[in-house]
Formats: C-alpha cells, structure tokens, sequence
C-alpha cells in the first residue's frame, strides 16, 4: 500500500539505531525476524517524523512495512499525500538529523543559548521536546524561551521538500511559535528549487546559519537590503552580518523573525524614490528653464546688438533682423521684448523722439515688425503719442512722416481730432494739405488696416468717388462747379477703372447732372470715344471700394 510504503525508516529506542525499510524488508527472512523481534518487546520502534510508535505490518503478500498505529495522530508521513520524490526527500532529511554534522550543530545552539540573555535556560531542549497541539506534534532540533517567545530552531543539511518546509513552518505560526531554520548550505543566489521556495517563503527574505567563528550564540544573517542609487534607481544586493539573538526582530503577526525588513524599507524607499523624483525632476525642470532662459538671452541680446549695429552704421538689413525674430519661440519673444522695452511705457515714443531722417527705415522695421510688442497707442507720462512725438521732430520732411504715419495706422494706431489739426499744420500749401488730410481721415477709418497702402495707391481714383459722393471737388485743382472738366480729366486719365467711376457717377446722381452741363458735348464726345474703343478694366482696388463704399459695390 502506498500508504504504508512511504514510511521508509524508524527509530528503535532499544538500539538507538535508525532502521531504512528498504534495507529491511526487501530481504525477507530478516524483515520476519525484525517482525518477530517487534512482537517479542526487542525492539521499539517511532516515526522519526512526529515520534508516535510504529507498527510492523505485512500486507497480503507478506510485503513487509513500517505503520502507524491504527489510533495514532496527524503525520505528514501517516497521510500518504507524499510523492515519491517527496518521500525521499523526507527520508533524506531523517536521516540527516542523526549526522554528525547535524547533531554537533544542535548540541553547539543549544550550549550557546545558555549564556544568552533571556533565554530560559530550563526550558533548552535538543532534539528531545515534542510539541503537541490540537493532535498534531513536532520535535524541533532546539527549542528554548526567550523572554516571552518561543522558540524553535531547524537545522538544514539536505534538500527539503516545500511540503516539509510549508508543514513546519504552518504548524509553528499556527501555535505562535518562532521558527528559526539554520541553513547550513543554503546559498541565497542559487537558483534550485529549495533555494527558490525557501527565500519566497518569507516576506523579510533573512536567512541564518550559526557562526561557528565566534564562541558566543550568534547567527549570520543573509538580507536582501535594498538601496536608492544616485540616478535614483531601487535596487538590492545581498548582505550578511553578525547578529544576536537581542539584534533580531520578532514578527507577532506571522511569528517570523528578521535581522532586516526588506518589505517594509523596500515601500520606504520606494516613497523617498518618488519624493526623489520629484525633486531630481524639479532640478531638471529649473535646470532646462534656466538654459531656455540663457538661450533666450542670447538670442535677445544677439538681435538687439543687431539691430544697434544696423542703426548705428546706416545699414538697412532689417529684413535679415526680422526674420531672426519671426523664429524666435514664444518664450524667447517675451524675452526679447523685455529686454527691448526696458523701464518704457512705449519705447516707440523713444525710438521717434531720437530718430534722424537716416533712421526712416530703422522705424519703419520697428513699426512694421509686429513680433516687437508695444501698444502703438499708449501715451508717455506727459501725454505724448507717437504721432506727436513724430510732428515735433524737426528731422523730418511732411512726407516722410506721412509715410511712417501710414505705418503707425496699419499697426493700429487711431489719429484723433487734435493731431488732425496739428498734422494740418505741418503743411504749407492748402491744396497739399487737404488731399493728405483727406487720405489720412479715410485710412484712419478703415477697419481692414491692411487696406493703408492701398487707399494712397488709387488715391486719385478715391478722390473722384469722394467728389462725386460729396459733391465737393477733392484732390483735383478744379473749381467748385468745374464739373464736366473734371468728368473729362476722368475719362482721359483713368479709364482702366472707369467701370468704377462710371457706377459711382450714377450711384450717387452726378451722372444726371452731367448730362446737363454737358452744352458743349465734350463730356458726350470723350464718352463715346471711349465705349468704341473700351479698355481692359483693373480690378485691383475692388477689395478696397467694398469696404469703403459697400452701397456702391453692392448698387
């Protein structure tokens, strides 16, 4: 039977010997004669697992085995669950208890304990206390007190099955005492399947052998310590110390015991990891800002120092400058204006206040490049506009600073009532003067400012709308009822937008006055002169005119 069969070896009291099955009952006169012995009270014969009295049995072919008695207690061996190799891994470990080596290693923890502060010197028993509990029993290699606890020690020299590790180890924390296995060959960086069970089993992954170095109890602790590297990386290597019995910790909730709490540092390190992340990617943040800040400086201050160079020797690259601006970032922009506009409401102001007429198109840059942030509108703590500031320097002729007006319209810029008069002013000749104010009012209107140019491009053309749609003759030196020669100086000179003018003549009824006036038929004339021979019609202001005049576009 299987069952019987896994019990492969007993302890005779009498001889003090230890009887392998095997050896026994595989020859058969002397397995009847140790069965002959049993029954006569010469031999006595225990499980060398739990210790309880063993039975010579024979089964129906006069197999012959070691058993049980039929009311005996739990047994690992008694349950049959065993796989042979389990089985003979067990056998190995028995055998093993009665070397040598395992008895000089018991005797050598026991006689040190004695002098261990403590330790209960009563209560040390090697290899001769059965603990019993709820029908099951073991007898430990060591068992001793120590203040309060109970302790237990295992002594390892063979390979032992997980299921004997596992069955000692329940048992022991099932009644709330320590388990202590020395490992007298066990390498914590093996990779066998003892060495993979027995340092998973725990959570502290400690591991003990006794020092034999040393005269006093002590046991050389294998860790796993764990460890933030200096890029912050958790790592572990293994460790081994020295340690008393008084250096150990006690584990009520799993009664294990350990030198180092590898779960417990391992989530501490892991919260100092974050927390150390956080600061290393705190550093990295302010360590990039502070090279995106030093590039942006030097990108600054490298096109300021351009753009000083450019006004300093009169060159006029400033297309070169501003495209260097066009690639700056956004960060980088923000701080090329700061550095720009420094300690300025406006430096526009500034910039016109100081400028000579060879500085013209250094403004015009500064105006047009609208990466340059400023509001072209804001006044200086006196009150002054750009525009004022342009009217007041000496250094400019009425046209050039009609030209750079145009550019202040185009960024933005609104011309209010008082400027007007003092733009009126700046010119001598009346009729110079009314054409630029008139032009000026009409730019400065615009909501579409990219239409600036373009008004001052087809300003004759706007005139003649302007005339017609007020009736008043602006822009053209005609007298006030000089109507027909100002039809006709339209029909001559601007017939490639005659379609214009000629819907703006009708749109707003002058061509009806025309007709009139028109006693010498000269208007008539020129009229047909130009239907026979119509010319190509230019388009080019048509987004210009539906803005202006929307009723004459749409009419």
């Amino acid at each position: 039977m299987i069952q019987e069969r896994s019990i492969k070896i007993a302890f005779d009291k009498i001889s003090g010997k230890v009887l392998e099955a095997n050896e026994i009952f595989d020859n058969k006169k002397d397995g009847f004669v140790v069965r002959k012995q049993f029954h006569k009270n010469e031999v006595e014969l225990f499980c060398c697992e739990c210790g309880q009295i063993l039975n010579v049995s024979t089964s129906k072919y006069d197999r012959l085995h070691f058993k049980h008695q039929p009311n005996a207690n739990y047994c690992i061996l008694k349950e049959g669950k065993l796989s042979p190799e389990e089985t003979e891994k067990f056998t190995k470990i028995l055998y093993a208890k009665e070397s040598k080596r395992h008895i000089d290693l018991k005797n050598k923890i026991a006689d040190r304990l004695v002098v261990v502060k403590g330790v209960d010197k009563q209560s040390i028993a090697v290899d001769n206390k059965f603990i019993i509990r709820e029908g099951e029993k073991r007898k430990p290699d060591v068992y001793c007190r120590y203040f309060d606890k109970e302790i237990v020690f295992e002594i390892q020299l063979s390979d032992l099955s997980l299921r004997y590790v596992l069955s000692r180890y329940e048992f022991y924390k099932k009644n709330g005492i320590y388990l202590i296995w020395i490992l007298d060959n066990f390498d914590v960086k093996g990779q066998s399947q003892l060495e993979r069970d027995i340092k998973y089993l725990t959570q502290y992954e400690n591991f003990f052998k006794l020092d034999e170095k040393v005269n006093e109890f002590k046991l050389i602790c294998d860790y796993k310590f764990n460890f933030l590297t200096k890029d912050n990386k958790l790592l572990s290597k293994w460790l081994n110390k020295s340690v008393r019995l008084s250096d150990l910790k006690f584990s009520k909730d799993i009664y294990q015991v350990y030198y180092y709490d590898f779960g417990k540092k391992k989530i501490e390190l892991e919260a100092k990891q974050k927390l150390r992340a956080k600061e290393l990617a705190e550093i990295e943040r302010i360590k990039i800002e502070e090279n995106r800040q030093n590039r942006a400086n030097q990108k600054a201050s490298h096109i300021i120092d351009r753009i000083k160079y450019l006004r300093k020797t009169k060159y006029s690259d400033f297309d070169s400058v501003s495209y260097q601006i066009s690639e700056l970032d956004d960060y980088e922009l923000s701080v090329f204006n700061e550095k720009l506009n420094i300690n300025t409401i406006n430096p526009l102001i500034r910039w016109i206040s100081t400028a000579k007429l060879e500085d013209l198109r250094f403004l015009e840059f500064i105006i047009d490049c609208k990466d340059i942030k400023y509001d072209v509108c804001s006044q200086d703590s006196n009150g002054t506009t750009p525009l004022l500031e342009l009217l007041n320097n000496k250094n400019f002729e009425f046209h050039s600073k009609v030209h750079i007006i145009k550019k202040l319209i185009q960024r933005g810029y609104y011309i209010n009532g008082i400027e007007f008069e003092k733009i009126s002013f700046q010119v001598n000749d009346n009729f110079e003067k009314t054409k630029q104010i008139k032009l000026l009012q009409i730019v400065n209107n615009l909501k579409d400012k990219s239409l600036v140019e373009s008004v001052f491009e087809h300003s004759q053309i706007i005139f003649i709308i302007e005339s017609t749609k007020y009736r008043k003759i602006v822009g053209f030196k005609y007298k006030s009822n000089e109507w027909i020669a100002f039809a006709n100086n339209s029909i001559e000179n601007y017939t490639q937008y005659w379609e214009y003018i000629e819907l703006s003549f009708k749109y707003y009824g002058l061509w009806e006055k025309l007709i009139i006036l028109d006693k010498k038929r000269t208007f008539h004339k020129k009229l047909e002169k130009l239907y026979d021979s119509f010319p190509e019609q230019q388009y080019d202001c048509d987004e210009l005119f539906q803005e202006l005049y929307p009723e004459l576009i749409g009419g």
